[in-house]
């Protein structure tokens, strides 16, 4: 099978300029997802798709291919599907490689190990699905969120009343949210339904300290706080 890694990294950044090249614990943030997914043992290739020179440059000092650049209309925000899309068939058509499942990644969940790249691969070949994608179980219950109405009232999201065991945690079911970080797809699944996730969806948890978002600047704070954590623990004396 050919299992090939397309990393989206656009230039454009509304919250944090240049994010996916930002500097992150003296590496730049790309380079976290690009080394993870050439250790990963079930790809076969690790591209990204990008419109900006620099990060084609930081790309290909890490090892990952730039084989084209993304199109100026693919660069805006538009729906991840379509970037993966472009990407596949870039591979097929014009370099007649045929794609089994393509997994997506995003750079801004840094904190990603290359065994979970290869439990998504692995569980969506082993179980039949459409999809498998990283997440995380949430402690954010939706039952207890509120909206606001047009006069400032709080209104229950769900428009249930807390009260019972709606109001104990360990009563309620577990839930789970993607972390953003890998979505591995079958490549007719992307083709027929035009979706990064099919209708039969796995999941691959993981831990909510590898499952860090990278999207507002303290974001940033927090993993690079961690990442000097597990350095620490690494270097301490045996």
């Amino acid at each position: 099978m050919n299992i090939v890694a397309i990393i989206h990294a656009r230039g454009g950044s509304k919250r944090i300029p240049f994010k996916n090249i930002k500097a992150l614990a003296g590496k730049p943030l790309i380079a976290y997802m690009i080394q993870a997914a050439l250790k990963a043992e079930t790809i076969n290739r690790v591209i990204v798709s990008t419109d900006h020179q620099e990060i084609i440059r930081i790309t290909k000092e890490y090892g990952a291919e730039v084989p084209f650049v993304r199109p100026k209309d693919l660069a805006e925000d538009v729906p991840s599907e379509l970037v993966t899309q472009h990407a596949v068939n870039y591979l097929e058509k014009e370099e007649n490689y045929r794609v089994d499942i393509v997994v997506t990644l995003q750079p801004t969940t840094p904190l990603c190990l290359p065994e979970d790249i290869d439990g998504c691969v692995h569980e969506l070949i082993s179980s039949g699905a459409d999809s498998v994608f990283s997440a995380y179980e949430i402690s954010e219950r939706p039952e207890w969120m509120f909206r606001l109405d047009e006069s400032g009232y709080a209104h229950n999201y769900l428009n249930r009343k807390i009260e019972g065991d709606i109001g104990i945690s360990q009563t309620l079911p577990r839930l789970y949210i993607p972390n953003g970080g890998i979505y591995a797809t079958r490549r007719e699944v992307l083709s027929s339904q035009n979706n990064l996730l099919g209708e039969k969806t796995r999941l691959w948890i993981m831990p909510r300290e590898r499952s860090v978002d990278i999207d507002e600047p303290i974001d940033f704070l927090y993993a690079e706080f961690l990442i000097q954590q597990k350095l620490a623990k690494i270097n301490e004396p045996k």
